[in-house]
């Protein structure tokens, strides 16, 4: 809270904030822009927050409450699925289904730069997939709206996420590396000159070991990593660099000796999935005295493949062949700004995006085997424009 002369002119609240032996803590609080001088500064506790623009749908989910969820795993996208209004699906799937809305229809940032995918091995089109690829080591908090979306949140029908990840370490180069329920994790972070610092996770699953010791026919194998540079040049000007991919392949065990019926019929329908994606965007932010500029520019790419042989025989032609990408490359310009009681956010974006699909299959019908081979390929250019005004009034009772 910040007070002139003992009278409160703003209230902001942070995240929760870790603290251990084997990490300082760096606290920067952003507050709202105000042409007054500051006499105090008091900090408190309050487990309540809400913003201008969204004032009832938004919901904080504290690094606490990633922590603490019981059966997660520490895994994001089961901690969301645990909220009101966010639909249940099946344990081995992490689709993000809000109000009865599609799995689509979400939206999903990370500091600023929008990321398409949550989850490896995803559904091509949709949100869903087993395990999330974001690490809960990098994140500070996440903020959840279920309605009421920011007007600078475009293309989002039944919901929007905002993950911020945590900065690096200000002293020195630190690692950590971890063991979870199913992957091995190593952590990098630490100053890179004397006003930037990054932080790096790579992540590697061993569930194939396992799969193969219950003799399961698929073999799955994800890998991850995570990037955030943050240079601050001064008080006025910062640039943030945010990068996150995943490579995920799922195998089949034809070691198996003496298949099971069920195990040879998976074998069987079963195709090999090679997938990756990634996502890389660089955030610019200058301050004024009463406004804010963010210039983000971003580009995401999933690649999936699927292939099957006869009878898993590789010396037989493929009767699947499967491959498709999806290119986006998007640029966004918002201004904050403050003037007297009001508080504007506007500004305009553009994306350029791209779709291909490349096939080959037979399939056994009516008798025969038919061939399907077709090659589509699709190209957008969208544009966008935004503006969003709001003010309080009655000693900040009507906004």
């Amino acid at each position: 809270k910040n007070y002139i002369n003992d009278s409160l002119i703003e209230t902001t609240i942070s995240r929760d904030i870790f603290v251990s032996n084997a990490k300082p803590s760096y606290v920067e609080i952003v507050l709202q822009q105000s042409n007054k001088q500051l006499d105090e500064v008091v900090v408190k506790i309050k487990p309540f927050t809400k913003t201008e623009e969204s004032p009832l749908s938004l919901k904080t989910i504290s690094l606490v409450e990633i922590e603490s969820s019981p059966g997660s795993n520490r895994d994001i996208s089961k901690v969301i699925q645990s909220y009101p209004g966010v639909g249940s699906t099946p344990s081995f799937r992490n689709d993000v289904i809000i109000r009865g809305g599609g799995p689509s229809e979400s939206r999903f940032f990370l500091d600023g730069v929008e990321i398409p995918n949550l989850n490896h091995f995803a559904t091509q089109g949709a949100s869903g997939g087993p395990v999330g690829i974001v690490n809960a080591d990098l994140i500070s908090g996440v903020n959840f709206y279920s309605g009421a979306f920011p007007a600078n949140r475009g293309n989002a029908l039944s919901g929007v996420f905002e993950f911020s990840q945590i900065n690096g370490n200000k002293d020195r180069l630190k690692y950590k590396a971890s063991i979870g329920a199913s992957e091995l994790s190593l952590t990098f972070d630490g100053p890179v000159t004397d006003n930037s610092d990054f932080i790096f996770s790579f992540r590697r699953s061993y569930l194939q070991f396992l799969f193969s010791a219950l003799g399961l026919p698929f073999l799955p194998t994800f890998n991850d990593y995570q990037l955030k540079y943050h240079y601050r040049k001064d008080n006025s000007n910062e640039f943030t660099l945010i990068s996150i991919g995943a490579y995920d392949v799922n195998t089949l065990n034809t070691k198996i000796k003496n298949p099971t019926p069920e195990q040879e019929y998976i074998l069987t329908y079963l195709p090999v999935n090679n997938q990756w994606t990634y996502t890389i965007g660089g955030v610019y932010k200058h301050y004024n005295k009463k406004s804010n500029h963010t210039l983000v520019l971003s580009r995401n790419m999933l690649n999936n493949e699927n292939y099957k042989y006869p009878e898993n025989d590789e010396s037989k032609p493929k009767i699947l062949d499967y491959t498709s990408q999806e290119i986006e490359n998007k640029l966004r310009y918002e201004i904050t700004s403050r003037i007297n009681n009001f508080k504007f956010i506007y500004g305009v974006a553009t994306e350029n995006a791209s779709y291909s699909n490349n096939t080959n299959q037979q399939l056994y019908s009516s008798g025969t085997i038919k061939t399907i081979t077709y090659d589509s390929k699709l190209n957008l250019q969208k544009y966008g424009a935004f503006v969003q005004a709001s003010s309080k009034w009655i000693d900040d009772r009507l906004t």
